[in-house]
């Protein structure tokens, strides 16, 4: 009985080094994270979390006072190191019921390690890991039930783990090892762990490359390197079709097989990373010649187009390549970002192609931010200019209704095109805002046109699928003094090719207030005769792209004359848009049409301009 307890002396005194490191580190790294919770967490959530830190940081002085100036019993380090471990598992507990990460249910393993390490008897170590891994597996049921499965097998793995590290560790203290060697032991082991970790968190495990996050690293540490770096992005074309033709087995075969063809041309000593999921970055330190760097990125286009050989197939793709060159002052993610958009001007304007970053992507990029940032700032009921455009009767040679157009005049840029902000309006989310704008526009001229006449406003996708856009749209019209309703909304295809139901419901909304709905550029986009049959349609307005040759293209007058008949059958009207001569009204007027829009009976004019004219023919229908 003397002998085991002087053994169980000699144990205490030999984990005192082991408890001093790991007491000082869970003092620092609990401090942090007291203070961390509070620019994340608020409310209740930010007291209990900050004071399970806090106090698991005060316990850690405590005990580490304790260690220091007392000599412990086994069990009296037992009890002690228990409440610790406690408060510790508490800390991932309520991170994880308050906020759940799948990615950092791996803070129980870790946990259970670092019990196990710590823990004086094998009863503490049992006691620790079962209830670290335990709380793993009560969470993953709760959160994650769908992956409930895998969660066994990493507790299975890590209780073995842990218990093998504790018996090892026990076994060493028991032959009399010194404190040193254990202390070197120790640090090797969490040094080993370390490097593992941080192996699985920088690398793509199906190509073997450097992943996105190590990719970003690489490229900090090179531009801060005085020599410089060029970035590459490339961007695959055809890998979709691949997987969905052979699989995702063949497509991962693929990647790897890219992987390799981009790391083949040694000379330029290229850093080869996977970025995304069909996208890879390549790094280039220095700044190497003009010439070089264009006969390296055709090279690798061409390899890239060379065939892959699959088990079961033969499959090809390409590569879209985007490049930028570092400057003096960037940091790694502003040159990413002009690499970034160098790719996707190939892919979408030179597919299979390169396109190095230059000053005029830096203009275009530097007037697209100018226009974001005036659209935010905009006060679009006094910026926003509608111009209208007659829909002419050509029977009776006058307007039967207008078409609203947006014009936009910033203060601070002057007249900016419809082609340019209204892209940018629409990934902005501003769309609605500058509908339900414009819609108060038709509105007032509405009201002072003669009540045969209407005014039409486009309505896009954003509009349609949006329920708040929609209620804002009827309260208008609802809280309007024209009745009946004199506004017509124009669609197009792409408009409602997502959600035709949805769409319909949406129309049907302002159908309710007496507005009438065209479907716009007719012929063009995804066309479909089922959207004429299932949508709630007034109009059809055939697209300009029909009429340009009109006069001498069987295959348009063709178009124009089905889609004419076609509308009369259905007992909707039909406009004729983009029309400009006077051959192109010849034309269209002998294979029936008698609704027209386009320059040749006028552009698009301002509000005071068609009153005037309305004006003028009051006049002249008087005398």
């Amino acid at each position: 009985m003397s002998v085991q307890k002087s053994l169980a002396e000699h144990i205490a005194v030999a984990y005192r080094p082991l408890h001093r490191g790991f007491l000082i580190a869970t003092m620092a790294y609990y401090s942090f994270v007291t203070f961390a919770h509070f620019p994340d967490e608020s409310g209740i959530t930010l007291v209990v979390m900050a004071s399970i830190s806090a106090a698991t940081a005060l316990y850690s002085v405590l005990l580490w006072r304790i260690v220091e100036t007392r000599q412990l019993s086994v069990g009296g380090l037992e009890l002690l190191n228990g409440v610790l471990h406690l408060l510790m598992l508490l800390n991932v507990l309520a991170y994880q019921l308050a906020h759940y990460e799948p990615a950092k249910m791996v803070y129980f393993p870790l946990l259970a390690v670092a019990f196990a390490m710590s823990s004086v008897t094998q009863r503490s170590v049992l006691i620790s890991v079962a209830a670290a891994l335990g709380s793993m597996l009560l969470v993953a049921r709760s959160s994650e039930p769908a992956s409930f499965g895998p969660y066994i097998f990493i507790a299975i793995a890590s209780a073995v783990t842990c218990i093998g590290l504790s018996t090892l560790l026990r076994g060493v203290v028991q032959r009399e090892v010194t404190a040193r060697i254990r202390s070197e032991a120790a640090q090797l082991a969490t040094l080993e762990l370390s490097e593992k970790s941080a192996r699985l968190a920088n690398i793509d495990f199906l190509t073997g490359l450097p992943n996105r996050r190590h990719f970003m690293q690489m490229l900090t540490d090179m531009v801060e390197q005085a020599d410089g770096v060029v970035v590459c992005i490339v961007d695959l074309d055809g890998f979709k079709g691949i997987n969905d033709a052979y699989g995702h087995a063949a497509g991962d075969q693929v990647l790897v097989e890219v992987a390799r063809r981009l790391q083949g041309d040694g000379r330029l000593k290229p850093v080869v990373a996977r970025i995304g999921g069909d996208e890879f970055g390549i790094l280039l330190p220095g700044k190497p010649d003009a010439e070089i760097l264009q006969g390296w990125s055709q090279m690798l286009i061409t390899q890239l187009k060379q065939p892959f050989y699959l088990d079961a197939a033969v499959a090809r793709l390409g590569g879209s390549l985007g490049i930028a060159e570092s400057l003096e002052g960037d940091s790694a993610e502003t040159i990413l970002d002009r690499a970034d958009y160098a790719a996707y001007e190939a892919k979408h304007h030179h597919k299979g192609g390169l396109v190095v970053f230059g000053e005029q992507h830096q203009a275009t990029i530097s007037h697209t931010h100018k226009i974001e940032r005036a659209l935010l700032q905009a006060s679009f009921e006094h910026e926003l200019v509608p111009v209208f455009q007659p829909i002419i009767n050509i029977a009776t040679g006058r307007p039967e209704s207008y078409e609203a157009l947006a014009r936009w005049h910033s203060p601070e840029l002057g007249q900016v095109s419809p082609a340019s902000f209204i892209p940018i309006a629409e990934r902005l989310g501003l769309i609605p805002r500058i509908t339900q704008c414009m819609v108060r526009h038709a509105l007032d001229l509405a009201a002072k046109l003669p009540d045969q006449q209407r005014v039409s406003v486009n309505l896009s996708m954003h509009d349609l699928a949006s329920a708040d856009a929609m209620y804002n749209l009827s309260a208008i019209l609802a809280a309007s003094d024209l009745k009946p309703c004199r506004i017509d909304f124009e669609i197009t295809e792409t408009a409602v090719m997502h959600d035709s139901q949805e769409a319909t419901t949406a129309l049907n909304v302002l159908l309710a207030h007496g507005a009438r709905i065209s479907l716009d550029d007719f012929g063009t986009g995804h066309s479909s005769l089922s959207r004429v049959q299932t949508l709630p349609l007034n109009r059809i307005k055939i697209d300009q792209c029909f009429v340009a040759n009109v006069e001498t293209s069987r295959a348009s007058q063709a178009i124009v004359k089905t889609t004419l008949d076609l509308c009369q059958n259905l007992g909707i009207s039909c406009v004729v848009e983009g029309t400009e001569t006077a051959e192109q009204i010849a034309a269209l007027r002998a294979l029936g049409a008698t609704m027209f829009q386009g320059y040749y009976f006028s552009r698009p004019v301002s509000a005071a301009v068609v009153l005037e004219g309305q004006s003028k023919k009051s006049r002249s229908s008087a005398a």
